[in-house]
């Protein structure tokens, strides 16, 4: 078993609230980390905990006790609850596009210090971008595209920003979970310079949004560019079908 990076108080707390989320009854809003947390719906609650929490996918070691995050599809706020348990003075900026879970991010972060919360999604341009939302799922799983004969369910507008004009000075991690305009944003940074101010990034990177665009190898490229390493995991949900009929 691998060790958890995590502080042991901060991972036994962990444990023990994993063990009441697993329970048959979960109240909403459940109370973790002495706050309330109002979440859509359980199984999305489960997943969210279990990546962030159990998995601690966005850890990550800086020298300061006061990083500045950007946290781009912050969802519930969850991701920064996280951060602030990691270092409680951090400075973090969270977008979120979707208006019912953005609701619930505020709900989830309020009172906290130095946390700015904005309703938009992130892009190439400032404008409008399209959600979709399974018609069937009461939770916030979305999809961004222009692709709509890619995506089902119902459509929802949103506000589109540029990420580079919200950078100013170093950033100490991007976290970038943003349901496909990863690449025009990444693009955005880079022709922008200002990839150049962050020190480290986790994301996301959605493969085949667009079946008829591959794209990993000059999005790796861009990065590489910029002076970064990277570590990819790959999370599949086999058996894969025949890519001709995707």
């Amino acid at each position: 078993m691998l060790r958890s990076p995590l502080p042991p108080e901060f991972q036994h707390e962990i444990n023990e609230i994993r063990s009441r989320i697993l329970g048959p009854i979960v109240h909403n809003p459940f109370r973790m980390f002495g706050r309330e947390v109002a979440f859509a719906g359980k199984p999305q609650f489960v997943w969210l905990f279990n990546e962030i929490y159990s998995d601690a996918c966005y850890y990550f070691r800086v020298d300061n006790d006061r990083p500045t995050i950007l946290d781009c599809g912050s969802n519930i706020g969850l991701s920064v609850l996280f951060f602030k348990k990691l270092y409680p003075r951090a400075r973090i900026t969270a977008f979120e596009p979707d208006p019912a879970t953005f609701a619930l991010l505020c709900r989830n972060v309020a009172g906290l210090l130095n946390v700015m919360q904005y309703q938009s999604a992130l892009s190439d341009h400032v404008g409008e971008i399209s959600l979709f939302r399974d018609a069937d799922n009461n939770v916030s799983d979305l999809r961004m595209s222009t692709l709509s004969t890619r995506f089902s369910g119902r459509e929802i507008k949103v506000p589109a920003i540029r990420l580079s004009e919200y950078i100013d000075s170093e950033v100490d991690l991007l976290k970038l979970d943003v349901e496909g305009s990863e690449v025009s944003i990444i693009n955005d940074l880079v022709a922008t310079g200002k990839i150049r101010r962050i020190a480290r990034a986790h994301i996301e990177y959605h493969h085949h949004i667009d079946t008829g665009a591959d794209q990993l190898a000059s999005f790796l490229k861009q990065l590489e560019d910029s002076g970064f390493g990277y570590q990819i995991k790959a999370v599949t949900f086999g058996p894969w079908p025949d890519e001709r009929s995707m």
